[in-house]
């Protein structure tokens, strides 16, 4: 009797579920439509920003070194400079003086001042560029970057021509590179075995960042879901039909919060998915690349990780949400957990609580969250019966905490609002 009454109710709730419309645009929808948009129109506003640069040529001048036999001009950076400036979009103007530091539609005034060229032939001289950067201007940083790196790439290429140049002229047995790049550096990644790996794990670990960020909107949704069952129904008189049947109060509760952590899952789900979808286009809008290697077993396990989280949640505001005087009331309890669930998972992103000190993880492991965050850590650095044992810390911690709300529940104080 219990099995089929709880059945009938948790259709119920899935059937009142489904046809709250808002609740589910708001929670699936939204998610998967905002970021992707987010992404879109960044990469449409800044594809449309003009950006103007300004490059001043104050030495305009053309010397050759007899030493070395080559011949330097600053006119060749002022090409490099437009040719690369104006393939990433920019408006480049050529300028005849500093006045242009005046025009406020000028993003960034790059200056090659008198006397560039002959430093630049000198073997004892270093030249100069005056990069002039608009405050407050976001896109001036952007065109500062890249104007930078065109000039770097410029200086790389003259000394190694003066570099070849002296070699040729002394005759010695020496090499370029070797003189200018002494030391180099080779990059592998490897796991925490020793086994090399390619970027696509580096990349991995940044999906599981993003999938541990999404456990912070999945709490909201949920708990808003279960006050309106629980308080709304209340406020709507229905509550008293329910509580009539010849079924423990514990089924009725466990029906709303199976519906309530499977409307959060399913927000998860969604959220990793439109944050995913938002990187992308975002990395896209600044000129490059990035493709995230997905992980099915990852992602199970992160559906598994966001359900006993959610239920951990409702789990430890149901008492509170039960015994407030309406909706209102129960949303401040809600979103006071939810904000400290927030700091924990957005410290998550950002931390790697797997390396924390074990005094520090001692005492962060009173809150459940903490064990959400180090199961999906530590599978992905390759610790999966760590990441194992913290995920069933999370499963124990969310039922021992349900029943104990559950016993804690008052039929009459569910009925009626508490006197003010």
């Amino acid at each position: 009797m219990r099995g089929y009454g709880f059945r009938v109710l948790l259709w119920k709730e899935l059937l009142d579920l489904s046809r709250d419309y808002k609740t589910i645009a708001t929670s699936l929808l939204l998610p998967l439509i905002f970021f992707p948009l987010l992404g879109l129109l960044s990469l449409a506003l800044i594809t449309q920003q003009p950006i103007n640069v300004a490059i001043v040529d104050l030495d305009r001048s053309t010397i050759h070194n007899d030493l070395l036999n080559l011949t330097f001009s600053s006119k060749d950076l002022v090409r490099e400079l437009m040719l690369g400036l104006e393939d990433y979009g920019f408006n480049v103007v050529i300028g005849n003086d500093t006045d242009v530091l005046s025009d406020p539609d000028i993003d960034l005034v790059i200056v090659i001042p008198r006397g560039f060229t002959r430093n630049l032939t000198s073997l004892n001289s270093t030249a100069q560029i005056r990069i002039y950067r608009r405050a407050n201007v976001q896109a001036s940083t952007r065109a500062e970057s890249i104007a930078e790196t065109i000039i770097n790439g410029f200086s790389s290429t003259v000394s190694r021509e003066k570099v070849e140049a002296m070699i040729r002229v002394t005759g010695l047995n020496a090499s370029a590179t070797a003189i200018l790049q002494p030391i180099t550096t080779r990059e592998e990644l490897v796991t925490i075995s020793g086994r090399r790996v390619g970027v696509e794990e580096e990349l991995k670990g940044l999906f599981a960042r993003v999938l541990v960020l999404a456990l912070s909107v999945v709490i909201t949704p949920a708990t808003s879901f279960i006050i309106d069952g629980i308080i709304g129904e209340r406020e709507r008189k229905t509550i008293e039909m329910i509580l009539s049947l010849p079924i423990p109060v514990s089924m009725i509760i466990y029906s709303k919060l199976v519906a309530a952590t499977m409307l959060g899952l399913l927000t998860a789900i969604a959220d990793a998915l439109g944050f995913v979808a938002y990187i992308m286009l975002t990395t896209m809008a600044l000129g490059g690349s990035v493709s995230l290697p997905i992980d099915p077993a990852l992602l199970v396990l992160h559906s598994i990780i966001a359900f006993f989280t959610i239920l951990v949640t409702i789990s430890i505001s149901l008492p509170f949400i039960t015994r407030t005087r309406g909706i209102r009331s129960a949303s401040n309890i809600a979103s006071g957990i939810a904000i400290i669930g927030t700091i924990v998972f957005f410290t998550g992103f950002l931390v790697d609580y797997s390396r924390l000190p074990t005094e520090i993880k001692s005492i962060l492991y009173i809150v459940p969250y903490t064990h959400s965050i180090l199961s999906i850590q530590y599978y992905v650095i390759g610790y999966t019966l760590q990441s194992m044992i913290h995920l069933l810390v999370l499963i124990v911690l969310s039922i021992v905490l349900l029943a104990i709300s559950t016993k804690l529940l008052n039929t009459e104080k569910m009925l009626l609002a508490p006197p003010s």
